[in-house]
């Protein structure tokens, strides 16, 4: 899904205008840094170049920008980032004497180099985006774009820390971190002033211009200031408030204009030079303004409920670089303070964008003069108004919980991430910082998903299947079921937790089996290597709720099977069929045949669902102790509904009942029809089945009766009846059975008496899965 900028929606050009205007005073101030920051090292020669390429970016490289990019808000401007990375590359290069502002002809030269660093940026930019390598933004977890964008409000307050703390350029370069030591407590006080100004206009009206009412009134408020210490210092006090303003600046290319210099082979020459370094500084301009546009982007998406194609913006950033470094500009980037502040004060499209470019060349063609007379730390005290501002408000809300006391292990490995990604990001950068975050997040998210998939944990014994068994066999059931383990897992199988799986599957295996067949003086978890005397068992494993089988997974599902059947204890697979999609992921990843074999040729039972696997495995319990359901044969005067009746009743009654053979799969009776019979089942099998889904309720062996619930309430059948193997019952009609309340109310009432035990049978049974499932 693409948005465009000409499908959103759109406010009218008033309130446009309000948010450009509002833009232009957040971004003003920053605008002022940005070029002292690139070409600061230069010296005082460079700042009207500096400020010259200042204006490009911000009016001619954004104005390329809202021409060429798709976004909603497609504002551009350099970044504090951006214009370190240039004034590192400036500072190799003015070491270079041809270089250098004092030489004839040096300043051009110096600013021809920096401009093809940001025209070959601005190409790789475009590649990048050709590339869609902006996509891969979409994968960044939150916390990493959290302690992205921190770090950048944390950046652009180090960055001013001289002018906040009223130490000089010249003195912080030539003393290095001894300067700090001279720190002046007016300046911070004015920018502390400031950034109160702007923040209380900010929260008070917020569609106001806080960052031009903040840089208004703090030089108003520090120009006072000033007057009132010179009366002070004319009367001999001391103390005098002093603090260094811009001065006077113009705007100017330096001669001959770095365009003009494009075919000069003698600047080709020397910058040939100094490749590696430009190269260099290109590579990196390109990769992180992606980086830095890209998440700059999805913030600002996430803001405004939109989805913009990063791939079209890069794209368009890139030429937008192109143009700006043939003009001598800076690079620039997906600015969100920009596009916050546009939104903020009412801009909703291109249009507002447009006109912040056309306010802002307005701004700086007709305000220098003033400019001159603003105090640098009331610039400082924007600058950490504006930051405080970039900080992320989920961030925020992370912390206000872990205050609050709500530090639950989520929201502290959240936080741990920030933290790491934000600190990496002063120290080594931004590729390293989201490197070290999103390496962080995948660990955490491994040891998110190796924590355990077991959903429910629990034998037969406590939730046997949906077959119904004779009460002789079903006693004996009760003493093996325990050897019968049963796991339900939820989530993805996958390298990250399938060893814990293996290790739980085998105790669980283990343990049910130690359960059924105590051996002496051992417990399951002191005595593991006991459990190889224990009779065999079996593992249900319940794939149902699983969400995804990855190659590590189908083959740790193969080896669990492997290294419980070399010990006796059968692994059953549910919810897996050859032919469904767990089946087939299995099948892919070489571990199953088609036939549903392993792909060792041993046989793996395989069932849709829990129940069944359970049935299987109680069948082939009963066979191994020597009671094998499918030759059971229970004639009618042992079905469980003639418990008690005597001999010669039972001999009476035995003939009126109509005998009925069943093919497999042959249906008894329909969801809806009447029920005018009972049926004893004497051989084979009947599974009562929903009529719409084929789910199973209940599977009838020989010496079971059923369909008593249609005969008891005269209400139609509740679901369908049928064979599973050819199967024989005897019918016994409700006429009968009025009969019999008439002629033999005893008979009556003993059948009856038996119904009543039969269906709390399976009330209790159906209590006690209810309960652990609860549990």
């Amino acid at each position: 899904m693409k948005e465009t900028a000409r499908a959103a929606p759109v406010a009218p050009w008033g309130r446009e205008a309000l948010g450009a205007l509002n833009a232009t005073a957040a971004l003003l101030p920053l605008a002022l840094s940005f070029g002292l920051v690139a070409f600061g090292v230069a010296g005082a020669a460079a700042r009207p170049a500096a400020l010259m390429a200042t204006v490009v970016a911000v009016v001619l490289g954004a104005l390329a920008y809202v021409l060429l990019g798709r976004s909603v808000l497609p504002t551009a401007a350099p970044s504090s980032s951006a214009a370190l990375l240039l004034g590192a590359c400036v500072a190799r290069l003015v070491q270079d004497p041809a270089m250098q502002p004092a030489t004839p002809g040096g300043l051009a030269l110096l600013f021809a180099a920096a401009a093809r660093a940001v025209a070959a940026g601005g190409a790789g930019l475009v590649l990048l985006g050709l590339l869609r390598a902006g996509a891969l933004v979409r994968y960044v977890p939150q916390p990493v774009l959290a302690g992205f964008m921190n770090g950048v409000a944390v950046l652009m307050v180090a960055a001013q820390l001289p002018v906040l703390l009223g130490i000089a350029a010249e003195v912080l370069a030539r003393q290095g971190v001894a300067a700090f030591a001279q720190w002046q407590w007016p300046a911070l006080v004015a920018a502390l002033a400031t950034a109160a100004i702007g923040w209380t206009v900010q929260r008070r009206w917020p569609r106001a211009p806080a960052a031009l009412v903040a840089l208004v009134f703090g030089t108003l408020v520090v120009l006072g200031a000033q007057a009132l210490g010179g009366a002070a210092g004319a009367a001999g006090v001391t103390g005098a408030f002093a603090l260094p303003a811009f001065g006077s600046m113009g705007l100017a290319w330096p001669e001959p204009h770095p365009l003009v210099r494009l075919a000069d082979g003698t600047v080709w020459a020397v910058i040939a030079r100094h490749a590696p370094t430009l190269a260099a500084t290109a590579g990196l301009l390109a990769l992180i303004g992606a980086l830095e546009s890209a998440l700059n982007i999805a913030a600002v998406d996430q803001h405004t409920n939109r989805r913009t194609s990063v791939n079209r913006e890069l794209v368009a950033l890139g030429a937008a670089n192109i143009v700006s470094g043939l003009l001598a500009g800076l690079p620039v980037i997906y600015l969100r303070l920009r596009a916050m502040t546009t939104f903020a004060g009412g801009g909703r499209s291109w249009r507002a964008a447009l006109l912040g470019c056309v306010f802002l060349a307005l701004a700086f063609a007709l305000t220098l003069p003033l400019i001159a007379h603003v105090p640098l730390a009331v610039v400082g005290g924007i600058v950490v108004m504006l930051a405080w501002g970039l900080v992320d408000h989920w961030t925020r809300r992370l912390v206000a919980q872990w205050w609050r006391g709500e530090r639950t292990p989520e929201t502290q490995w959240s936080l741990a991430v920030v933290g790491v990604v934000c600190g990496v990001t002063l120290v080594a950068g931004f590729v390293a910082a989201v490197g070290a975050g999103v390496l962080l997040s995948m660990l955490i998210f491994v040891r998110a998903m190796n924590r355990s998939l077991v959903r429910l944990r629990y034998t037969a014994a406590e939730i046997p299947s949906r077959r119904v068994y004779p009460v002789a066999l079903e006693e004996r059931l009760a003493q093996l079921r325990p050897r019968i383990a049963v796991i339900e897992l939820e989530g993805a199988l996958f390298f990250g937790n399938v060893d814990r799986l293996a290790q739980e599957a085998w105790l669980a295996a283990h343990e049910g089996a130690l359960r059924a067949a105590p051996v002496p003086g051992a417990t399951p978890p002191a005595a593991a290597h006991e459990v190889r005397s224990a009779p065999p068992g079996f593992l249900v494993l319940d794939l149902r709720r699983v969400s995804t089988v990855d190659a590590s997974g189908a083959v740790g599902l193969a080896q669990l099977r492997a290294r419980l059947a070399r010990e006796g204890t059968t692994m059953l697979l549910a919810g897996v069929t050859p032919d469904n999609r767990h089946g087939r992921a299995l099948q892919a990843q070489g571990v199953l045949q088609a036939d549903g074999h392993a792909a060792d040729g041993a046989p793996w039972p395989l069932h849709a669902d829990t129940d069944h696997a359970i049935e299987a495995a109680e069948l082939a319990l009963l066979q191994a102790a020597q009671a094998d359901l499918a030759t059971l044969a229970v004639p009618p005067e042992g079905n469980m509904l003639l418990d008690g009746v005597a001999a010669e009743r039972v001999a009476q009654l035995v003939p009126r009942l109509v005998p009925r053979r069943l093919a497999a799969g042959e249906r008894l009776f329909a969801q809806g029809d009447p029920g005018r019979s009972l049926f004893l089942l004497a051989e084979g099998s009947v599974s009562v089945l929903d009529h719409d889904r084929g789910q199973r309720f209940v599977s009838f062996s020989p010496g079971m009766c059923f369909g008593e619930t249609a005969v008891l309430d005269g209400g139609g059948r509740t679901a369908d009846a049928l064979a599973d193997v050819p199967s024989t019952v005897y019918e016994l009609p409700v006429g009968l059975l009025h009969e019999l309340q008439h002629d033999e109310p005893e008979l009556a009432a003993q059948i009856y008496r038996n119904l009543a035990l039969h269906l709390s049978l399976r009330l209790r049974d159906a209590a006690g899965a209810w309960r652990l499932a609860a549990g």
